[in-house]
């Protein structure tokens, strides 16, 4: 029996061997099949009275680098809209200012509605019609958050107040996947016989120190946990973070070369489209990860590409 068995693995392996050696005959693309397609990228936001929405082509580079391509793909003479449920803006064809030019030399091509205030809370449909191919999709914006420090007295003076830590309950609107919370403090140095205004952003975490250097952590979009129905979280600083970073510039202007002002509270809300494009682009830039493909989110009807939302909420307390 176990002489039977042995020939009869032998002519497996060399079935198999014959199956691949045939799959051989036919060329491999590790590119895969080319299509081309249009590609919408669009973010609206509360934070400015500007909409943007770029359109281009993708391309098919001659090798397996797409950075060899120079030439930028966008498409002209598009007609877009966006629209919710009481108006519609038809965007006109500008040109704005490319910072970073080491590819890319021209400048960049966009679709503006000015003025155009996004509504929050509402549902917005973008169109695109073009010689490359019609393109759409829709997206809901976040409703108005609400920011409450609850203990900002912490900010000025952390040496008095033991183990508390810093801490904001936040509402967070039914359209909003995620968020992140930001506290920015706003002090005075003296610089000779001036005063001059800094502004710090308060870190979450420490992640090295090296000698006097120190390298923080910051908040990140964070996936809301609770249910629809229960818009309240709660988000905290760590008192023992906040400490080092206040003892850090206290250390560097001295006990009487700074003076607290204010802190600001920022919420930003982002959608669920969003909030996928995101995690997707940026969810696997770790040192652990292996990974060499990059998966893609689209929610661009006849297209690629992004169309999302975020809004931006903020409250100020003065000291």
């Amino acid at each position: 029996m176990k002489r039977a068995n042995t020939h009869i693995d032998v002519l497996f392996v060399f079935g198999l061997i014959l199956v691949v050696m045939s799959g051989c005959e036919n060329s491999f693309d590790p590119k895969g099949p080319y299509q081309k397609q249009l590609v919408v990228y669009s973010i609206l936001s509360n934070t400015s009275d500007s909409q943007y929405v770029r359109v281009f082509t993708t391309y098919n580079p001659s090798g397996f680098d797409p950075a060899e391509v120079t030439a930028d793909t966008y498409v002209r003479k598009a007609a877009v809209t966006l629209a919710d449920d009481s108006a519609t803006y038809n965007l006109r064809d500008t040109t704005l200012v490319r910072v970073d030019k080491s590819r890319y030399t021209d400048d960049i091509g966009a679709y503006i509605a000015y003025p155009c205030k996004t509504r929050l809370g509402k549902t917005y449909r973008l169109s695109v019609a073009s010689d490359q191919g019609n393109a759409s999709a829709t997206v809901g914006v976040p409703d108005a958050g609400l920011l409450i420090p609850n203990n900002s007295y912490i900010l000025k003076a952390p040496d008095k107040y033991g183990s508390e830590d810093i801490s904001v309950t936040i509402k967070i609107s039914s359209l909003a996947r995620g968020y992140i919370v930001r506290v920015y403090l706003d002090y005075l140095v003296s610089v000779g016989a001036n005063w001059i205004h800094k502004r710090d952003e308060i870190p979450t975490s420490v992640l090295s120190v090296t000698g006097q250097t120190v390298q923080y952590d910051y908040p990140k979009l964070t996936r809301r946990l609770n249910e629809i129905s229960q818009p309240y979280v709660t988000v905290t600083f760590p008192i023992s973070v906040y400490n080092a970073f206040f003892i850090a510039i206290q250390n560097r202007y001295g006990v009487g070369g700074f003076q607290i002002v204010s802190a600001t509270y920022f919420l930003t809300q982002v959608e669920e489209n969003l909030y996928k494009y995101y995690n997707l682009a940026n969810g696997f830039q770790d040192p652990y990860s292996i990974r060499t493909d990059q998966p893609d989110f689209s929610n661009i009807q006849g297209g690629l590409g992004i169309f999302g939302a975020m809004t931006l909420d903020s409250v100020r307390v003065d000291f």
